[in-house]
């Protein structure tokens, strides 16, 4: 880790955990949507009021990561599935920011039925997309960071607890992937796990901001 910017790259990350933190967002507008029946990514979608505000997140913590991926190069071989997975994750929140959904199906009838009838097109399969992208490369982000911590002894007591962060995130974007992607190809309406969703998205945000200093004394002993 001495061969790269790590006060810069670790202020980066933990910027970018902040940023995509999308919960902060909906605490601000006094919760909008059911956190029981909607998906965060719903807050930026074209309808809502708090659209430009998340979707202005997403470019940012995606313009982060990339940014975080060019500077963390230099360390090499170890951190080089870790860093593809992470640019992974920054291209797929990043191009969420580009690709909203057009309404919010959990706050109109009318929406959840265009969404059920297929009239939604191109948009909806575009955020499809885009955030399965963001959410194997969170997944993936997950399973190396876990990968090289243990691979370098854990790094105490601070990597243990990032490992278990990053595997949370691996186990619950696993399985909020799995249950919305049954319902996707199953033709099924599609169901929201709201508490899930943000639990995940919780995790992920901490990781982001802890991962680097889990991974230097790891690295370091």
């Amino acid at each position: 880790m001495d061969v790269v910017p790590y006060r810069l790259i670790r202020n980066l990350m933990l910027a970018a955990g902040v940023l995509y933190c999308s919960l902060l967002l909906e605490a601000a507008a006094g919760f909008p949507l059911d956190v029981r029946t909607s998906f965060l990514s719903e807050l930026g979608a074209r309808d809502q009021p708090t659209s430009p505000y998340a979707r202005g997140m997403d470019l940012a913590t995606g313009v982060l990561l990339l940014v975080v991926v060019l500077l963390a190069r230099p360390a090499g071989r170890e951190l080089r599935w870790l860093l593809v997975s992470t640019a992974t994750f920054g291209l797929g929140t990043l191009f969420d920011s580009f690709s909203p959904m057009d309404c919010a199906p959990s706050a109109s009838a009318a929406c959840r039925a265009a969404e059920v009838n297929g009239q939604e097109g191109a948009p909806l399969v575009l955020h499809e997309v885009t955030s399965t992208l963001a959410g194997i490369g969170s997944i993936a982000m997950g399973v190396f960071a876990v990968l090289v911590l243990r691979k370098y002894g854990w790094g105490g007591v601070w990597g243990k607890a990032v490992a278990v962060l990053a595997g949370g995130v691996a186990v619950t974007q696993t399985w909020l992937g799995l249950q919305t992607g049954i319902d996707v190809l199953t033709g099924n309406e599609l169901h929201a796990p709201g508490i899930l969703q943000r639990v995940s998205v919780l995790l992920v945000c901490v990781m982001l901001g802890t991962l680097l200093p889990g991974l230097r004394q790891a690295l370091s002993r």
